[in-house]
């Protein structure tokens, strides 16, 4: 999807260049999903779904356009947007899936990857080479979209039609009433092949329903599965800092951030971390709304200047085995802390009281009781 900003990005990979899709390219996205022109025709609508397609701009293509916007009341924006971006997930629930894998990763926003699928008897099997691109935002919601590009790692293979996404997509926003998602999935996407155009748009508008029948689904499971599958202080790769919608900069990563303000992956942790918590039900968030951030480091990517864990004081009268219990857990705090600052967020209670008992417990089993 490009863009007609002059100010662009591009990635080098193996002979190709790949335009890198910055917040302009993302707010081209949303002004899509959002839009209320006239050229949008309803197909189907209810209290929590409404599917509608519009004809492409595009002269080249009778292929239409397709939004489907549907509200999860149970289903946290983060549990979703984790859930879109795990294709080991997806790999668990997805019938229709033979393939998918990461090819290259371009930057932090953006990679290449590969998706087959199985189609219905007599037609062939499709797949995907795709650019995906994804980015966080400051008021809570969430870009993922993808549009197909060449590498050399993926070729066109025996058995398989190769299908082009022209534009795909998931707009995630807090619902409006305050609990739970609303989705927005817009999809432009030829299987190519012999199949009419005027049968695509057709099974479209029909199969836009199922896709998010699905999505709602495995997203209000997914929880219970990251929870089996992952570890407590597991850092998800395509977490990134977070973007204001009306920033100059393209990224998140070159917003430059003044002394001891917090940049925006720290400053929404503690939101994400209720959504995570209500979802997953397995520890209550903190009570303050503002708590006071408890990370500091030089080294910190944020360069943000915040307090480590602060040193419990001596006192003369404290045995020598109290001083050296004190100075134990000060250190196994101070690696806690400094842990957490190389990964570049604030984690949840939870994760940091984990991270300090396997700290202590690594202590106690390689060293003598004092």
């Amino acid at each position: 999807m490009a863009h007609p900003d002059d100010n662009e990005r591009y990635a080098e990979c193996q002979g190709y260049r790949y335009i890198l899709m910055t917040l302009p390219h993302f707010r081209t996205f949303r002004a899509l999903a959002l839009s209320n022109d006239q050229a949008w025709t309803t197909h189907y609508s209810d209290d929590v779904l409404r599917v509608e397609s519009k004809p492409p701009g595009d002269a080249s293509t009778s292929l239409n356009i397709i939004r489907a916007t549907r509200t999860m009341p149970n289903v946290p924006p983060l549990v979703l947007y984790n859930q879109l971006h795990d294709a080991q997930y997806r790999a668990t629930w997805d019938n229709n899936m033979i393939e998918g894998y990461n090819i290259t990763q371009l930057d932090a926003h953006n990679d290449i990857g590969y998706y087959s699928a199985k189609f219905p008897w007599p037609l062939s099997n499709r797949d995907f080479c795709n650019q995906r691109s994804w980015m966080e935002f400051t008021n809570g919601e969430y870009l993922i979209f993808n549009h197909s590009e060449p590498h050399p790692d993926c070729p066109e293979k025996k058995g398989f039609v190769r299908a082009r996404s022209i534009l795909t997509g998931f707009y995630i926003r807090p619902s409006s009433t305050g609990s739970g998602t609303q989705l927005i999935y817009v999809t432009q996407s030829d299987p190519r092949g012999a199949i009419p155009h005027s049968i695509i748009n057709f099974a479209m508008t029909k199969g836009a329903r199922m896709i998010l029948d699905k999505c709602e689904k495995y997203s209000e499971e997914y929880p219970a599965y990251a929870a089996k599958t992952y570890a407590a202080d597991h850092v998800y790769a395509w977490r990134t800092p977070k973007m204001d919608w009306d920033s100059p900069y393209l990224y998140p990563e070159e917003v430059p951030t003044s002394s001891g303000a917090p940049p925006p992956a720290v400053k929404h942790a503690k939101a994400e971390a209720r959504e995570e918590n209500s979802a997953e039900g397995l520890y209550e968030a903190a009570a303050t709304e503002n708590p006071e951030p408890f990370l500091s480091d030089a080294a910190s990517p944020s360069g943000t200047a915040l307090p480590l864990a602060g040193v419990a004081p001596y006192r003369i009268t404290d045995v020598l085995s109290v001083q050296q219990y004190r100075s134990i857990m000060q250190d196994a705090m101070n690696a806690v802390d400094r842990s957490f600052l190389r990964e570049g967020r604030v984690p949840t209670t939870k994760e940091y009281i984990l991270r300090l008992k396997y700290i202590v417990e690594g202590i106690r089993q390689t060293t003598v009781d004092v």
